[in-house]
């Protein structure tokens, strides 16, 4: 894994074109090529540059001798010429001469092989050239007439002459042979018509052919065949002379090579194992005289052979394949089993005729017609890794060509497999390393960049030109010391493994996470050769672990005020004043766990400033010497981040979640900063659409007031709102002085007072109560049509919805729902409508405040929610107390709101009425509940009401004091 990053940096080339290491390749070469009795010469540029072990057999000189020699010095011309025409692009090509042919060699030596040697030239990758050396046509010992036969035929085809060489090629006797057809030579399962080659002679005269010729004990050869047509004095045909000579050896020498090659190709080709073993087989078959093979390797444990795949030539042959899926073979057991063993070929004359325990599938071999049967094995570095079987369909001795044909196959089949392995082994690797998700970079002993994988180009941003020949260095974030990194370097050149997590940073400056491995890469002698670093990146796993740990925290922090937050809803519950409720939201927020400081301030919309009620955490001066004034000169201009402002026109918490970063905020900020605080957050008293009041906490925690602390603290500035407004209804119930404010609201800004000077009517109010959006009132129609007056109502702006409660004739009562008007800005400070009249263009507005409520704020909050509203009158009167005040206390204290809401709803709108004048389900609507909710309230509220007023009854006379208009 040296090089640039695309492909290695090394001294040759494998099969795919991709570099390994020259070390590595020669050791390669010369395992494969001596696992065959072929001798292997690789010539470079006209040197020899390469030979095996077995070229000594061939040309009489040791390997080492030859590597570095010249061609010329090596080879006789006809194969220099031929090695030279391959290197210059031609195709592959076979040259043969006898080793005396061949000359003395460069040290005076011969050729080691007696009789020819035939050499195929082959081109080979990079430009080289490939020349494997065989032995040629093998000296036999010649018959009489100098192995040629003549025969002698007549005009009809029948032999009228045998030569002493043609008894002596094919067994018969002159005697035997004279008067014979000439197809007494011919093999009947041959392809060859003897007809057919005298008719060509006939016709086009001396012809020459070749084939398998039979012998009387039956047994063929492969003979070259010249026949010569003798004609008479007229022309005609008189006979025919032929002449065969045999060239068995030669033929098989042909096939050999032939069957080599193609099995060479088919593996180089092959996917596989099984592929290339399978297509040896065929091979085998198709090019001898195999009929079938099969290929047996071992199990997955290793103890016995299984069959891997067979081969037969004929459907006939099928049922053998069948049985023998199905066979198994310990070591030592059958043919395979005892090959297997003894790592060496074996030779059945007739498997069908032995014993079981010599072949185990006899019968099944009897029955399609197998007989003689060879086992061979196939080696690897590994050992035997298959044994291949064939068969033949005859009886037969050993044969030695056969055997020796089958195992050259054999051994170039092993060699060539362990190459495949090897080379698929590489490329299973190398598209590992190069596909892998990790980041991956191979670096030299002196931590010098040789390689580095896509992944790494992807992670890093440094492309393979980039990094190669540069230092791991253009990594390093500066986050890591030196002693860090001196155990890193002190470990991998100790040859141990080093793990760690190292903060990177990318080309882009970005910083990064690995958890990084680094092992020492070691040769044969086990010195360290290189260092391999493989980086898995884990930036997104440490960011979920923040993400995860700030969660945690921040489920701690909920938890926490949640926990701080349930104090202060009790003591907002049990608060009957203005006064209580300030008190208890400050003193609750400063003595929790989650706040430093807390206070709270009315909201004057006249002023646009706030003004502090109540404080707790702090002293008074912090207080004092706050300016919170929201319009020019005042908070609003002078805090950059707008909070009080935004917190009252939006109506939403608003927070400075780290008071040491943000941007200048005068001196108010820093005297935040002196009492340690480093956060806060400015929550609006809200009820309804209205702002009651703010109310400020400050944090020692820096990044507080997160989204969900922020929703935890809008729902307590909900509570607070409706508390500050449950306190001023309570002490306007409960007091005998009363402010009374009057209004004039203008057609534009009053749908009723528009409707009524549309209609010609009188519209005045029978009562008013809070609802979800806004309000809900009950108008007294006098002059016109009930029906008519909800349907004008309900199509003006501002109206959510109206319908009739009552009818009769031009009277009635109409229920109307609304949203933003002056009636709803009345509503949501706390105001009781105590009446609400006109007959068009001009309403007037009369309602009921507290003594002590904020005059100002309301007044202003009700002018600005219209165009055409404007204040009127004030006043002070008594309450005209017309019930028992101990009675009224008693059912304030018994009721909760919503039961005073819903028994309030259900008077006005004649839910008590008989027949009703409103369902439960329309009234549930009202109040945006729902109905078994509204039933039940009414229920609770009437029984505790019955309660009282039955004690009331029972109990002895107390003093009343009234107070009259």
């Amino acid at each position: 894994m040296t090089g640039n990053g695309t492909r290695p940096e090394t001294s040759g080339t494998d099969r795919q074109g991709y570099a390994v290491d020259g070390a590595d390749a020669r050791a390669t070469l010369d395992a494969v090529a001596s696992a065959t009795a072929a001798g292997v010469l690789v010539v470079d540029d006209g040197r020899v540059s390469f030979a095996n072990a077995n070229v000594e057999r061939y040309l009489g000189r040791e390997p080492g001798e030859l590597t570095g020699d010249t061609v010329e010095t090596v080879l006789p011309d006809r194969a220099t010429e031929a090695v030279a025409a391959v290197a210059d692009g031609g195709a592959e090509r076979t040259v043969a001469w006898r080793a005396s042919d061949a000359g003395a060699s460069a040290d005076g030596a011969s050729g080691a092989v007696d009789g020819g040697i035939a050499a195929t030239v082959s081109p080979a990758d990079g430009g080289r050239v490939a020349v494997t050396l065989t032995r040629g046509e093998r000296d036999r010992e010649p018959p009489s007439d100098d192995g040629v036969a003549r025969v002698a035929l007549d005009a009809d085809g029948q032999i009228a002459g045998w030569s002493d060489g043609a008894a002596a090629l094919t067994g018969w006797s002159t005697v035997e042979a004279v008067g014979a057809d000439l197809s007494l030579l011919y093999p009947d399962d041959g392809e060859a018509d003897p007809e057919e080659t005298l008719a060509s002679a006939r016709t086009d005269g001396p012809t020459e052919t070749e084939g398998w010729r039979l012998r009387r004990d039956g047994s063929d050869f492969w003979a070259s065949v010249s026949v010569t047509p003798r004609r008479d004095t007229d022309g005609g045909i008189a006979g025919f002379d032929l002449r065969l000579r045999d060239r068995t050896d030669r033929k098989r020498l042909a096939d050999e090579r032939e069957l080599l090659a193609t099995v060479n190709h088919a593996i180089a080709d092959a996917d596989g194992f099984r592929e290339g073993v399978e297509t040896t087989l065929e091979a085998v078959c198709a090019r001898t005289q195999w009929a079938y093979g099969e290929a047996w390797v071992p199990d997955a444990g290793g103890d016995a052979l299984e069959h891997l795949v067979g081969h037969a030539e004929s459907e006939r042959l099928e049922p053998f394949l069948r049985a023998s899926r199905d066979v198994t073979f310990d070591a030592a057991e059958g043919l395979p089993g005892r090959v297997w063993a003894s790592e060496s070929a074996e030779w059945i004359p007739d498997a069908s005729a032995v014993p079981e325990s010599t072949f185990r599938r006899t019968d099944t071999a009897e029955s399609v017609g197998l007989q003689a049967a060879l086992g061979v094995p196939i080696r690897t570095d590994d050992g035997v890794v298959a044994v291949l079987t064939f068969f033949l369909r005859e009886r037969r001795a050993a044969d030695e060509e056969l055997v020796e044909a089958v195992t050259d196959v054999t051994a170039d089949l092993g060699a060539l497999m362990a190459r495949k392995r090897a080379e698929e082994d590489l490329r299973t690797f190398r598209k590992a390393v190069e596909q892998a998700g990790h980041s991956v970079y191979v670096t030299d002993t002196d931590a010098t960049i040789e390689y580095v994988n896509p992944t790494f180009e992807r992670v890093t941003g440094y492309g393979a030109a980039e990094a190669v020949g540069a230092d791991p260095s253009i990594l390093n974030s500066g986050e890591h010391d030196d002693a860090f990194f001196a155990d890193l370097w002190t470990t991998i050149t100790d040859g141990e493994v080093w793990t760690g997590e190292v903060r990177n940073r990318r080309k882009s400056g970005e910083p990064y996470v690995v958890n990084q491995t680094i092992a020492p890469i070691v040769d044969g002698s086990g010195e360290i050769e290189r260092f391999v670093a493989v980086n898995d990146e884990i930036t997104d796993q440490k960011r979920r672990e923040r993400e995860l740990r700030s969660q945690r925290n921040s489920l701690r922090r909920i938890k926490q005020i949640i926990e701080s937050l349930r104090p202060i809803n009790r003591a907002l519950a049990r608060a009957d004043t203005r006064e209580a409720v300030d008190r208890g939201v400050c003193e609750g927020l400063a003595a929790s766990e989650a706040y430093l400081a807390a206070w709270v301030g009315d909201y004057n919309a006249a002023a646009d400033g706030i003004t502090p009620r109540e404080w707790a955490g702090v002293d008074d001066a912090f207080v004092e010497e706050l300016d919170l004034g929201l319009g020019d000169g005042g908070a609003g201009d002078a805090d950059e981040e707008g909070l009080y402002r935004r917190a009252v026109a939006e109506g939403e918490v608003q927070a400075v979640r780290d008071l040491t970063t943000a941007p200048s905020g005068g001196p108010r900020r820093e005297r935040a900063l002196a009492h340690g605080f480093q956060s806060q957050a400015a929550v609006p008293a809200v009820y309804g659409d209205s702002v009651l009041g703010v109310l400020t906490v400050y944090s020692a925690r820096p990044d507080a007031f997160d989204e969900y602390e922020r929703g935890l603290l809008a729902e307590l500035g909900e509570r607070v709102g409706h508390a500050i407004n449950a306190a001023e209804n309570r002490q306007l119930l409960h007091t005998d002085t009363v402010v009374e404010l009057e209004f004039e609201v203008g057609a534009r800004d009053s749908p009723t007072a528009s409707v009524a000077g549309e209609l010609g009517c009188r519209l005045s109010l029978n009562g008013v109560a809070p609802a979800a959006a806004g309000y809900v009132a009950y108008v007294a129609v006098d002059g016109a049509r009930p029906e008519a007056v909800a349907e004008a109502l309900a199509d003006r702006d501002g109206v959510d919805g109206a319908r009739v409660v009552e009818a009769h004739g031009e009277t009635g009562v109409v229920e109307v729902t609304g949203g933003a008007d002056p009636v709803a800005a009345l509503v949501e400070h706390g105001a009781t409508v105590r009446a609400f009249e006109t007959t068009g263009e001009v309403a007037t507005v009369r309602c009921e405040i507290a003594p002590r409520s904020d005059v100002e704020t309301l007044i202003t909050a009700v002018e600005a929610a219209g165009e055409d509203t404007v204040f009127a009158a004030k006043r002070t009167r008594d309450r005209d107390v017309r019930t028992v005040e101990l009675t009224r206390t008693a059912v304030e204290e018994r009721l909760t709101d919503r039961q005073r809401e819903a028994l309030a709803l259900a008077y006005h709108a004649g839910f008590f009425a008989s027949p009703r004048h409103s369902t439960g389900e329309e009234l549930a609507d009202v109040l945006d509940i729902a109905s078994p909710t509204f039933y039940r309230h009414v229920r609770e509220g009437t029984r505790k009401v019955l309660e009282l007023l039955v004690d009331a009854e029972d109990a002895p006379p107390a003093n009343v004091t009234r107070s009259e208009r």
